[in-house]
């Protein structure tokens, strides 16, 4: 009895996995195939620097703040708000905290990187900062799309919170860690030169701290947990005064997830196929010199080994000092979390660079980005597969 039970157990448990591993290799699948067909329309002329920028434009400054919005709505008025909903923004940016003090003082030294050069700075950015909106988003979409509707709807909601800490904490910590402290940027130097420079100062760091995407958090946050949101969402047959608004504001956030893959993708497409054709001066030479193992390693090891352990860690402290709930109490917020925790590094470190000038470091930044973007489709899908298995979402 106890023997035919095990085999039961066995065979179940085999089952779960390759069902896990099925779905996490079918979700990255559909991430290949979009970077194929990214790089096909950049190859072909269909999209260059300036659509893509305009794109990208789009998609962050109006698009993703509509999607986080209505979802976060849509969540905070089915499920509330709790005491997991408040850890996961403290989490993540413990998380990254934790990803750079680690970065800076243990593994550039060990692989004898400088972090006060250019390409140190970025390194330890890479190491420090995951893409933790557009990949996480799609690869649950990929996921899930065919599961409960409310369980997209939650890994939804778990992406968008996480994104509260750690998109300004990216935008204003992460540039100012990349750049350098003498680096300000033309606006910035421009405000130093005004008499109202105080004043534009500040408004530049509040900017920094409120991108779009968590003004639209923050904002659907605040719609849903107050009497406000019975003027978008009801449950009655009539409908809400301004329901409306909120279903185009949720029709124009669907275009968000499609439009953000074709700019991920034709983005590293770009930076992969770009020849650096002006001359370069002998600190850029001396600046491009890191070797491309040594860098990729550390990198690597960051992301995809650190990065997951130090969430597990986390995630167990937190639920072991009472804030979260268990695993198999709350399997999405384990499971994004960790999805997180796994994803390659920021692309957005790119930009910062091309707007402060920076074109030579920018276009070296974006060719290593697509070795690690690569190189992530493996641990990804293992660390994905394991989280589906443990989590029992499928």
């Amino acid at each position: 009895m106890f023997s035919l039970e095990s085999s039961l157990l066995v065979i179940s448990v085999s089952n779960g996995t390759h069902k896990s591993l099925s779905a996490a290799g079918i979700a990255m699948g559909e991430l290949l195939t979009s970077g194929i067909i990214g790089h096909a329309c950049v190859h072909q002329g269909y999209l260059d620097k300036s659509i893509v920028s305009a794109l990208s434009k789009t998609c962050f400054s109006i698009l993703l703040p509509m999607f986080l919005c209505t979802s976060i709505m849509n969540t905070v008025k089915t499920y509330g708000l709790n005491r997991s909903s408040i850890a996961v923004p403290v989490i993540g940016i413990i998380h990254c905290v934790g990803l750079f003090l680690i970065s800076k003082f243990i593994l550039l030294p060990m692989f004898n990187i400088d972090g006060d050069s250019v390409e140190g700075r970025a390194t330890t950015v890479c190491c420090t900062f995951g893409n933790a909106g557009v990949v996480p988003m799609i690869f649950a979409e990929a996921l899930f799309r065919n599961s409960h509707s409310d369980i997209l709807l939650k890994a939804y909601s778990q992406v968008s919170l996480y994104l509260v800490s750690w998109s300004p904490f990216f935008w204003s910590f992460g540039r100012r860690l990349l750049l350098g402290n003498s680096n300000l940027g033309a606006d910035d130097r421009e405000n130093k030169n005004g008499r109202n420079s105080r004043i534009m100062n500040v408004l530049n760091t509040t900017k920094g701290l409120f991108p779009p995407p968590v003004i639209g958090v923050l904002l659907g946050l605040f719609l849903a947990s107050t009497p406000l949101s019975s003027l978008f969402l009801s449950n009655s047959e009539f409908g809400a005064p301004l329901q409306i608004l909120f279903s185009c504001c949720k029709n124009f956030g669907r275009a968000c997830n499609p439009l953000a893959l074709l700019v991920l993708t034709s983005s590293l497409a770009l930076g992969n196929n770009s020849e650096q054709s002006p001359s370069l001066s002998a600190n850029d030479i001396a600046l491009e010199e890191i070797p491309f193992f040594r860098r990729w390693s550390c990198v690597s090891l960051a992301r995809f080994l650190i990065s997951p352990t130090l969430m597990f860690s986390l995630l167990h402290l937190f639920h072991q000092i009472g804030v979260i709930e268990p695993m198999k109490d709350d399997q999405m917020l384990w499971f994004i979390l960790m999805l997180q925790a796994s994803m390659p590094s920021a692309q957005n470190s790119v930009l910062m660079l091309q707007v402060d000038g920076k074109t030579s470091e920018a276009t070296r930044l974006a060719k290593f980005l697509f070795s690690m973007y690569t190189t992530a489709m493996i641990p990804v899908v293992v660390i994905a597969t394991i989280m589906l298995h443990e989590c029992n979402l499928l």
